[in-house]
Parts: structure tokens; sequence; C-alpha cells
């Protein structure tokens, strides 16, 4: 007994000890902290995001919850903070960033907010669900609702800013599987669409950034991706986050302890595989698909320098080589910001292109006033909504032209060996793509749906001729992606 002890023993101080990352580095330099507000809505709240759907409120809450989650760092000079909500935009928050500084000090261009963008968020739009509704009677509940979400995300940010503590940064990227091309194009006397196209371009870049605590446990893990939140659409009556949400659960399952923060990319030309359903289940089964891919990519990373060292062999029945592995020291963790206001050129319409809506109109009311003498309510609710959709593009096409620039505000933060580029609005896949491949940074996460000026779908010039929905609501003229490409591509020597 004594001498099986004595073996167990001696076999422990003889075992290989294995340098796990972060808790065997010293430190990098690099601080963060994390927080997360509940901005689940009451039921009832209005969730007009959808031109067919029948009804005006929501009726229940997908179990998923919706949140902010909220990100400080800092490598002890200057601060940065991102928080990622799930809305379909952030422009009724801008008043967080000011709002932040005044709290923590954290310059208000410092702070990223970025829309997971799902689309069965709380939303009133005139130009969505039923035709003739009267709306002031869901104002009011509807601006209490966003002052409060504003207020939650400013409380997760001073949270997040509160509990900094050392930490190391790593990121890798991957393949995700659940999005396609969502540009049907124009065929047989149908027109363009938006739907599924297996054959468009398509951008399956899955970016993962883990960020580690002193003590090797993650503090945070950021996931981006490029894909509408669309699988919900005019049947749901659920308030929720779409697929980004079970993703978020499914990546924080892995990491007891972590935030999962979902970052947007250049989403406006891709969507689900699967969607515009009623059905949660839909929702849940892609998230969880795309989390599981990004958990893959989180396990992997190495937040510190760390390789096997080898160390002489080990007699067994054959020469054991000993390879222990070996933290070499922090990644390099500084932290560089810049961002710039681009001019871009803004859309002209021909008396051509205004000939076309308008000859759209007078088909839409043509078969508007026929589907009023029918008794069929659904037929008579889709006819009206398409007639409101083109009379609301006519007159925003009919608005006197102007040469003036649109501006659109394009930030660069780089994190040791990690840059993410951000803009506002909807840009199409290939604009994140060119940015990612042309960056000299190892892993760059490009995010649309952020904060500052700017905003809408944002084409590439190939796309123009093919019109469809993205291209006739663009304000963006040909030529607007490619100089936001070129004009992106060239800050990036500011953050080297």
């Amino acid at each position: 007994m004594r001498f099986t002890l004595l073996f167990a023993a001696t076999a422990i101080l003889l075992a290989d000890k294995v340098e796990q990352s972060a808790r065997d580095s010293k430190p990098s330099g690099l601080l963060a902290g994390t927080a997360r507000a509940d901005i689940s809505p009451p039921v009832g709240i209005p969730q007009m995001n959808w031109g067919a759907q029948t009804h005006v409120t929501a009726e229940s809450i997908d179990p998923a919850g919706m949140w902010a989650t909220a990100l400080v760092i800092s490598d002890g000079r200057q601060k940065f903070a991102m928080v990622d909500v799930d809305a379909l935009f952030v422009n009724l928050i801008d008043s967080v960033p000011a709002r932040v500084q005044a709290l923590t000090g954290i310059p208000a261009a410092h702070v990223r907010m970025g829309a997971t963008h799902t689309h069965a968020g709380p939303f009133l739009n005139a130009e969505k669900g039923p035709v003739g509704i009267d709306l002031t009677q869901y104002q009011q509940s509807f601006r209490n609702y966003w002052d409060l979400v504003a207020d939650k995300v400013v409380g997760a940010i001073v949270e997040a800013n509160s509990k900094l503590r050392p930490a190391h940064l790593g990121g890798m990227r991957g393949t995700g599987t659940i999005n396609v091309n969502r540009r049907v194009r124009a065929m047989s006397g149908a027109p363009p669409s938006v739907g599924r196209n297996p054959d468009g371009a398509v951008d399956r870049d899955l970016n993962v950034v883990r960020i580690d605590g002193a003590d090797g446990r993650p503090i945070a893990i950021l996931v981006n991706f490029q894909c509408h939140g669309t699988v919900m659409a005019w049947e749901n009556k659920a308030i929720s986050p779409d697929w980004p949400g079970m993703t978020r659960k499914v990546v924080e399952q892995a990491f007891p302890g972590a935030h999962c923060l979902y970052i947007q990319g250049a989403a406006g030309n891709q969507g689900p595989i699967e969607g515009f359903t009623g059905d949660l289940g839909v929702a849940h089964r892609l998230g969880r698909i795309l989390g599981h891919q990004a958990v893959a990519l989180a396990l992997q990373i190495e937040t510190t320098r760390r390789a096997p060292a080898f160390e002489g062999f080990s007699e067994s029945t054959a020469f054991i080589a000993k390879q222990p592995w070996r933290v070499a020291g922090p990644r390099e963790s500084s932290l560089k910001f810049t961002t710039e206001v681009l001019d871009l050129p803004r859309r002209t319409y021909t008396s051509a292109d205004i000939e076309r809506i308008q000859q759209s109109v007078d088909d839409a009311a043509t078969k508007a006033a026929k589907a009023k003498e029918g008794n069929d309510p659904w037929a008579k609710h889709v006819a009206e909504a398409r007639l409101r959709r083109f009379e609301d593009l006519l007159g925003k096409w009919r608005k006197a032209p102007t040469n003036e620039p649109i501006k659109v505000r394009v930030q660069i933060l780089r994190m040791g060996e990690v840059a993410i580029v951000a803009m506002p609005g909807e840009p199409f896949m290939e604009i994140g793509q060119a940015i990612k491949k042309a960056s000299p940074f190892g892993l760059t996460l490009f995010a649309g749906y952020s904060n500052g000026e700017g905003g809408e779908y944002m084409p590439v010039e190939d796309e123009y001729g093919h019109a469809g929905y993205e291209v006739d609501r663009t304000p963006y003229g040909p030529g607007a992606a490619a100089k936001l490409v070129r004009e992106t591509i060239a800050l990036f020597p500011r953050v080297k």
C-alpha cells in the first residue's frame, strides 16, 4: 500500500507540466470587461417589419430573448467600447456614445454599436404592415421602448468598463454554412426577387475572436458572419433575435462565464439558406449550426504565443518524443484606431427610370382595384402592399436630384493582430470581402449595420443592371462601392 502511494506521488512529480495559454503567460497589456442587458420588450409592442404582414403588434417573445452585449477594451492608455444590439438598426439609440463619454470618459468616437439586424424585433414603419393603419396609438410605447434600450446600452457599457481586467486576445477564420446569395435574377417574365440564388456570390468567412482573462478563462467571444436576420418573416408574431440569438446561446454554453457578441458583416445581398417563415424552430436550428461552427474555431484559438517544444524522448515500446506545449509570451495587443467620413456618389435617376417605376405603380393600382372587387382578403392585402411599395419608391425617385455626396463614416480598430472595419448600412458582401482580402492584418472582421453617418443598401456596380429590391432602394450611385473599398483600404497604414 505504501509502495503504491509512493509510486503514484513520484509519477505525479515527474509528469510533464502542460502550459495552458494565458494563465502561464506574462501580461499582454490588454484589459477587457463585458456586461449584458436584457432588452426584451413587453408583448404588444409594434412589430412592423414586413409589408406582407397582417398584424401590427407582437404576441410573444422568443425564449432566446433580446439582448444588448457590451465589451470594453483598453491598453491602459485608451479605451474602446463595442455593443451588439438585437435590433434592425441602431439609429434609434444614437444618443448612446455621447452619454457614454460623459459617464466613463470613453470618447464617443470610440463607441461602436452594431445591430444584429433581426427582422423580428420591435419596429414601427408606415411602409410596413397592413395598409391604412393609424400608427399614432403605438408611437408613445415605441419611443418609450427605445429610450429604455438606450438607457440599458449605456448601463451595459458603464458596467463593462467597471469590470476591466488583464486579458489576452487571438482570432481565427473558418467557414460558416448558413448563408446564400439572396438576389434572385429576373427570368421567364418573373421580376427579380429576394430569395435563394445558389449561383450568386456568397461570403462564408466565419471570423471568431476569443478574449481570455489572465486565468485562461474566456471573457468574450466575438463571432463575425454575414447573413440577414430574415428567417422569421411576416407570419411570425414573436419578438425574436432571429438566428443570431441562438448562435450566441450555443457559444456561451460552450464557454461558461463568457459573453458572446455577434458582429453582423456585409449582409446586403446575403440571406439564410432557409427563411421567410413563422417557425422559430428554423431560426433556432440555423443559429445552432453557426454557433457550433463558431465554437469549433474558438476552441482552437491560441490567445498567447504557444507551441510544442522538443525536450528529448521518453522510453516506451517506441521512442516517444517529449513535446510539451510551452508559452513563449503574450501576443502583440496594442490598440490603434482611425475613422474617416467618406464622400460617396449619390444616385440619380433618368426619365426612363421614373417611367419604369410609374409603370409599376400603374400595374399595381390595376391589380389592387381588381383584388378589392374580389372576396379574398389575403389577395387584397398583398395587392395593397404592392401598390404602397411602388408608390413609396416612386416618391423617393422623384425627389429633386442633388449632386451632394452621401457621407459614410468608416471606423477601423486594430487589436493586436486583429482588425475590425465598421460602417453603417447594408453593404453587399463583395465590399466586405475586398476589404478583408486587402487587409495587412492576420484576421480582419468586417462589420456593417454600425452607428455613424450613412446607411441603406450599398450594391456593387455590377448589380445595378439586375435591378431588384436592394438596387431600387439604394441612394448610392454606381461607383460608390468601389470608392468606399479603395478609400477604406488606404486607411489601413494608419493603424499598423
